[in-house]
């Protein structure tokens, strides 16, 4: 029997229903996660993406009004939503108990709050559980979520398992033994760390990354190393630079050129020194993060500014590094 293609890595990786993208503040999660979803909704999947935060930069990103809880669409196959633990609740109250949606909680949002504080996860879980729901429900073939940073991620993504640990038997329990099924399961969950090659955003991601593995039973998918310089020249180019620069070369040049010569060089020397920095960092995400995961590198995208030309951009490139 003939065996079919084999499934490229882009394909493993947007067939899953559910992917966390997250990393340290500052270096590049939300376009990744937009990138992501652009991706995935241009190859005709239903695709939701979900910002947990509310200050989120979707809006700007994609020139549109307001992104509320009720998902919004963006392009054909593509909505977006934006994560409100009281909205959440509503909804779960309105599902399994049969309440009516209310304008305010009021005193029950006083009683969760209580709650919330006092039993670790149970706030975290309202975000996860309504993302699992959306899995369940089938309402999309893959959801997007631009998740919290590296500090605040893991408590969510544990959420599940712990407050099933709080919840032994009843409706809790039941509804957590499935959101940890949909989780722990590699074929529908996954995380996307995102760090730029810099010393602080590997360490953090080298230590997310064993957090995720100790902490939680969901497993990761994708690394994304964003925002790398790319070689400034080739071997024989640089070679054929230093030549034009060294002392025999520079009087000839400055004539050609003019003292514009010097500042070129400056700038040269200045992105061959940053590119060869986030190669050694590069390699140590491969080594100490991803390992047998997908990693792809990023360029850092100058001449354009944030938008779709920039998340079109992103997504060419992690197309291109998974196919």
């Amino acid at each position: 029997m003939t065996e079919g293609p084999a499934e490229s890595e882009l394909d493993s990786l947007l067939s899953k229903r559910l992917l966390f993208v997250t990393g340290k503040g500052g270096v590049g999660k939300t376009t990744v996660a937009a990138s992501l979803a652009w991706l995935a909704s241009s190859r005709h999947l239903r695709t939701l993406l979900c910002q947990v935060d509310a200050k989120g930069d979707l809006q700007r990103m994609f020139g549109h009004g307001h992104i509320g809880f009720q998902p919004e669409r963006l392009r054909q196959n593509l909505w977006a939503m934006t994560m409100d633990t009281e909205a959440a609740l509503q909804e779960y109250l309105k599902i399994y108990l049969r309440m009516p949606i209310m304008p305010r909680l009021g005193p029950l949002a006083k009683a969760f709050d209580f709650v919330a504080n006092a039993a670790p996860g149970v706030r975290e879980i309202l975000v996860v559980g309504k993302l699992c729901w959306e899995v369940r429900e089938d309402h999309y073939d893959i959801i997007v979520v631009d998740s919290a940073a590296s500090g605040h991620v893991v408590s969510q993504l544990a959420s599940p398992k712990g407050v099933g640990e709080l919840f032994k038997v009843g409706l809790v329990s039941d509804q957590t033994t499935w959101m940890s099924q949909i989780l722990s399961d590699p074929k529908r969950s996954g995380v996307c760390l995102v760090s730029t090659a810099e010393e602080t955003p590997v360490q953090e991601s080298i230590e997310l990354a064993e957090d995720l593995e100790n902490q939680t039973d969901i497993s990761l998918a994708l690394v994304v190393a964003n925002r790398v310089f790319p070689s400034v020249f080739s071997k024989t180019e640089g070679e054929i630079f230093e030549w034009l620069d060294s002392n025999d070369q520079r009087g000839v040049i400055e004539k050609a050129v003019g003292k514009g010569w010097d500042g070129l060089v400056e700038a040269a020397d200045l992105w061959s020194s940053i590119s060869s920095m986030n190669k050694r960092y590069v390699q140590r995400l491969r080594s100490e993060v991803a390992g047998s995961v997908p990693l792809v590198e990023v360029s850092e995208v100058i001449s354009v500014p944030a938008g779709f030309g920039l998340i079109n951009e992103v997504a060419e490139s992690i197309e291109a590094g998974l196919s």
